[in-house]
């Protein structure tokens, strides 16, 4: 946290998400425990590398790693497919599979209750990576 707040350059956040994630796995007693730890750190990276304009090489493998451990839940989903959506400036050649993961999300929330306040924080934020995306959807094939 002291990185965050300190405005550290991306390597060394990097460097001490991964450190804090060794410590955390070292010390977790499940493999549930571990999953969990790997899922919440690389959401993190996910979300400093978008924050510090990294390109694919740096973004795509904590993306997919993400996609391959799951999301912790449908906040995080959203989330991460709007930065993604949102960061395509940097490699316009991902841009459909970005606006699917976008695409998907918006579809898991519009099966939330409509009164549900994850439905609508969701939805907005959506609309919002929508609206600033500088790369649009490419034409269906």
């Amino acid at each position: 946290m002291k990185l965050l707040k300190a405005d550290a350059p991306y390597e060394e956040i990097k460097r001490a998400l991964l450190e804090l994630e060794k410590r955390w796995l070292r010390e977790a007693m499940t493999e549930v425990e571990r999953q969990l730890t790997r899922r919440g750190i690389a959401e993190e990276l996910v979300s400093q590398a978008y924050a510090f304009d990294m390109p694919w090489e740096e973004f795509g493998p904590w993306l997919r790693r993400v996609q391959q451990l799951g999301f912790s839940n449908l906040a995080l989903r959203v989330h991460i497919a709007c930065l993604y959506v949102q960061s395509l400036h940097l490699f316009p050649r991902r841009a459909r599979a970005a606006w699917d993961m976008l695409e998907d999300a918006e579809r898991r929330v519009l099966r939330i209750r409509k009164e549900h306040f994850l439905r609508k924080e969701s939805l907005n934020a959506i609309a919002h990576a929508k609206k600033v995306a500088t790369v649009s959807r490419p034409a269906s094939r």
